[in-house]
């Protein structure tokens, strides 16, 4: 527990030089890894015509795993990470994707959620594209990790055609 209290007071430390002192960016502050503490690098999605045209056209890429998370066989969210990265699983299950399975999942998809889904890039924390998404929502959680590992938080189950 002291532990604690000593990284909430660097904490501290270093905001109240931050605002108050005005060259504080040039002086030599302890970083986040330095106090024991984790450094969060954030990746994030941007809806993108051509990814939407992927999933709706049912091309699989090549350099491609992919990945489906949901409770029932229409899938909430797909995506699609390179080869070089690795995801967390978590709630997502690896699938063998093939051209009539996507097809299915896309009309499906597009058929009963209530929201029609959208292709997005999943970019990491430099910009740097990782993956793809297709989903009915367009937001989520994307933590990059050391040695190319990523996680991906699932989203919410989409609202179904009907429901108010």
């Amino acid at each position: 527990m002291g532990g604690l209290n000593k990284n909430a007071g660097w904490i501290s430390v270093c905001l109240a030089l931050i605002v108050l002192v005005p060259g504080a960016a040039a002086l030599d502050l302890p970083d986040f890894k330095s106090l024991g503490l984790p450094s969060f690098r954030y990746g994030k999605l941007k809806r993108d015509r051509e990814v939407n045209n992927t999933f709706q056209t049912y091309k699989v890429l090549p350099g491609y795993k992919y990945y489906t998370t949901g409770q029932g066989k229409v899938p909430n969210a797909l995506i699609g990470i390179q080869d070089k990265y690795k995801l967390r699983l978590g709630m997502w299950k690896k699938v063998q994707l093939t051209t009539p399975l996507l097809r299915s999942w896309v009309s499906q998809m597009d058929n009963i959620y209530g929201y029609p889904p959208y292709g997005s890039i999943i970019f990491d924390n430099e910009g740097l594209q990782i993956g793809i998404w297709y989903s009915s929502k367009q937001w989520t959680t994307i933590l990059i990790e050391d040695n190319n590992e990523v996680a991906i938080l699932a989203p919410e189950p989409p609202g179904f055609r009907g429901r108010q």
